[in-house]
């Protein structure tokens, strides 16, 4: 993989997602939280900042390695922000209207984001299986989540987009209990890194730890690959539907415009990163299970 194209990629997308986080959430939080409402503008020019710099940023590896480096400690700080209002919200110590899923969902964004920069600082390589099923699981969670949120912002009157948000969640839900079928099929060392204490990882694991079999790539995984980009693609489309009608005054809800067009290009997103994944696939595939003609 390209380290300066794709270092570029990521900061496009994710720096802009970071910034409009920090002020949903800011809009989501009780008027007297005044440390927290003036911490999350902080955190919300933190990375418009970075978006500024990024445009000016010389496509040199040098120049995008250090930035990546800044990128980095900018999300530690906004994951420190949103830990703070989850175990607030969680122990029922914050008021306001942030829901508890939605700031783990956007914790989780941020925390992917940070590893993504991570792996390519560290030039990791995740093996084509493991790399596919990590992307088709997080988006499929991520694209449920928003089919939630959106029923739950849309007005209850407006039973049939309500009805229609609901079935992407369920079937996204579904796809994604598949993609865990699949991993511990592939992956059988995913399993054991989940049943690992947490303060295990970041330094050498005890004897026995980690020997599992490799993973193994499935002709399977790329037709899966191909449905959740379908169910995706579905999702995306509804996602426009739906911004075209909040912003012409067309449907009862309280979903502000942004908020309706920063969950379309996480759409956008996720079908070019199941793209990207989806043709590694098909290439390993075809050099090991090449078709009968």
């Amino acid at each position: 993989m390209n380290f300066v194209k794709e270092s570029l990629r990521q900061n496009r997308f994710w720096l802009r997602i970071m910034q409009e986080h920090a002020l949903f959430i800011r809009l989501g939080l009780p008027c007297d939280e005044t440390q927290l409402i003036a911490e999350s503008e902080e955190l919300e020019q933190l990375f418009h900042n970075l978006r500024v710099a990024l445009k000016r940023l010389p496509p040199t590896e040098e120049a995008v390695r250090e930035f990546n480096e800044t990128v980095i400690n900018a999300l530690d700080r906004i994951i420190d922000f949103k830990t703070n209002i989850l175990n607030r919200l969680i122990t029922c110590n914050l008021g306001g209207s942030n829901l508890p899923l939605l700031i783990d969902h956007v914790r989780r964004e941020a925390i992917r984001f940070r590893t993504i920069l991570l792996r390519l600082q560290n030039n990791i390589e995740v093996p084509i299986a493991e790399n596919a099923l990590q992307e088709e699981t997080f988006w499929l969670r991520i694209m449920g989540d928003h089919m939630w949120f959106i029923s739950h912002l849309l007005d209850p009157s407006e039973r049939l987009l309500v009805k229609q948000s609901e079935q992407f969640a369920e079937n996204s839900e579904t796809l994604r209990l598949q993609a865990r079928d699949l991993e511990s099929m592939e992956v059988p060392q995913a399993f054991e890194n989940w049943l690992l204490p947490a303060k295990l990882f970041g330094g050498p694991l005890p004897p026995g730890f980690g020997e599992l079999p490799d993973a193994i790539l499935i002709p399977r995984l790329g037709r899966f690959n191909e449905e959740v980009i379908q169910a995706v693609r579905e999702i995306r489309d509804f996602k426009e539907t739906a911004l075209q009608l909040v912003e012409s005054c067309q449907v009862l809800s309280i979903i502000p415009p942004l908020l309706a067009d920063h969950v379309l290009r996480e759409a956008e997103m996720a079908l070019t990163d199941l793209r990207i994944v989806g043709r590694k696939v098909h290439r390993e595939n075809d050099k090991h299970c090449p078709r009968h003609r």
